[in-house]
């Protein structure tokens, strides 16, 4: 006889218990930060014990749910590390004179008006390229900000075409992971599932560029001719403006469309920049060193140059690396507990028609990425409830997998907690509120997928003899079931 101790029982949470307790936690989250502007890292850790008190309830200790929280928070250290990276590259950068000479070449070469599409489309082709939102926006999209500073855009406006144009090539580059781990969860040859998102995406993409030509050509700039000359002047006071300085971002990605890791390519860029500031720009070893933890911090006169130069560095992510670590915590706590899968799998479940079988996926890719803050996890839970039930119903897994991308990758910006809108917050030195309002891309791509579901577009069928064959699993895997209930 076993001398150890019992495991212990956890309770399967109901559809009602689950659903309160997520509904607890959005209302912790929501009401704090809307009616009291309360932290919202201290909310989410305040989030941590109200799961604990629902996770008592169902028979987890706190130990128990802990684990969950680390479990996915561990999931997430590869994306911190690429933060801090960035952060890292982004001071080493403004030392060397990478992003200087960028916005000096910008500033020179770019009309006001075809700012916007300008910055959507190279964004679009880096990211494709690179297969890498994060990448893109860390290297080219920090020199758009600056030069759309220079030309007199607000800076959610910049960075949301920044976030489009990335965003856009994460979704459909055949490099990304995110799309590569939605075609595989769901059972679709990769190349399939990029030509199947290319349907909804164009029609989403051009009337994102039309809006953006229109905010373009409407836009007549805060900055003068005047005022342009003296962020010019100053940029050419500072640092030696030339080709040599732009050789990190070459090297950058040229690493990245050779599939280095982007901790190495990003580090790498980093390292370079700092040789390039002590050898061409005449800085001090240490100095130049030191900003890829601290930033850059030069003596501007002009304080427009000073407000858009002197950042930068690891220091500066640790605020958003906190708020991560936080939101996976609680994530994995719920995830754990159950409560996640309770509460959606009726609404999948209950899914029978192709526009209702894409609402119920886009419904449970953003409730996902809302409460768990992770995106590989929305890929997952989205693409392992949803596909069953799409084949199920007649329709090829590529419809789902084309929706899941929707939510989960395209949606990431949208949740201010998650990875995929902390990232660009903390790089392009914007705020949720500047740049929600203005990435169309990311709005209209669900909704012409909805559309396209309600008018039966391109929402292909499975044949007879794929159906007969899914309806041959469908009661191997009840006959399964069935012999494990008699054990």
């Amino acid at each position: 006889m076993s001398g150890g101790h019992p495991m212990p029982q956890h309770k399967t949470p109901s559809f009602a218990f689950a659903v309160t307790t997520l509904l607890t936690i959005v209302a912790l989250i929501a009401g704090g930060l809307i009616f009291f502007k309360l932290q919202l890292h201290l909310l989410m850790l305040t989030g941590w014990i109200v799961s604990a008190a629902f996770g008592k309830c169902l028979g987890f200790s706190y130990a128990d749910l802990e684990a969950g929280a680390y479990e996915l928070i561990m999931k997430a250290m590869g994306a911190c590390l690429i933060l801090m990276c960035v952060g890292a590259l982004i001071g080493a950068w403004i030392a060397a004179g990478t992003v200087p000479v960028m916005i000096y070449v910008g500033l020179n070469i770019i009309t006001p008006s075809l700012f916007l599409v300008t910055s959507l489309i190279v964004c679009s082709l880096t990211s494709l390229a690179t297969g890498t939102s994060w990448g893109t926006i860390g290297t080219v999209g920090v020199a758009l900000m600056g030069i759309g500073a220079g030309l007199g855009f607000t800076p959610g406006l910049t960075a949301a075409s920044i976030i489009c144009g990335s965003f856009f090539g994460d979704k459909m580059s055949p490099l990304s992971d995110t799309t590569n781990m939605a075609a595989a969860v769901n059972g679709v040859p990769l190349l399939r599932h990029v030509k199947h998102m290319f349907f909804t995406i164009t029609p989403a993409y051009v009337i994102t560029f039309i809006l953006y030509a229109i905010l373009g050509f409407q836009h007549s700039g805060d900055i003068s001719s005047g005022q342009l000359t003296t962020i010019l002047n100053g940029l050419d006071s500072h640092f030696r403006i030339g080709v040599i300085p732009a050789l990190p971002m070459l090297l950058v990605l040229i690493l990245l469309l050779r599939r280095s890791n982007p901790v190495v390519a990003i580090t790498s860029g980093a390292l370079f920049g700092v040789a390039i500031a002590v050898l061409h720009g005449g800085m001090d070893l240490s100095t130049a060193f030191n900003t890829m933890w601290g930033g850059y911090k030069g003596q501007f006169e002009d304080p427009f140059l000073a407000k858009l130069l002197n950042r930068g560095g690891v220091t500066s992510m640790l605020n958003i690396l906190c708020l991560v670590i936080l939101a996976c915590g609680l994530g994995g706590m719920l995830k754990r507990m159950g409560v996640i899968d309770a509460a959606l799998d009726p609404l999948a479940r209950r899914a029978d028609t192709g526009f209702k079988l894409v609402g119920a996926t886009l419904i449970i890719g953003y409730g996902t990425l809302m409460l768990t803050a992770a995106i590989y996890f929305s890929i997952v839970m989205t693409g392992t409830l949803m596909a069953p039930i799409f084949r199920k119903n007649g329709f090829r897994p590529e419809n789902c997998s084309r929706v899941v991308e929707d939510a989960s990758t395209l949606g990431g910006p949208l949740v201010p907690w998650a990875n995929n809108a902390l990232f660009p917050m903390a790089t392009l030195g914007v705020t949720y509120a500047e740049y929600v309002p203005w990435v169309f891309l990311l709005y209209l791509t669900p909704v012409v997928s909805l559309l396209y579901a309600f008018f039966n577009i391109t929402m292909t069928r499975l044949t007879p003899e794929e159906m007969a064959e899914e309806k041959k699993a469908d009661l191997r895997q009840d006959s399964l079931a069935a012999a494990e209930e008699k054990r």
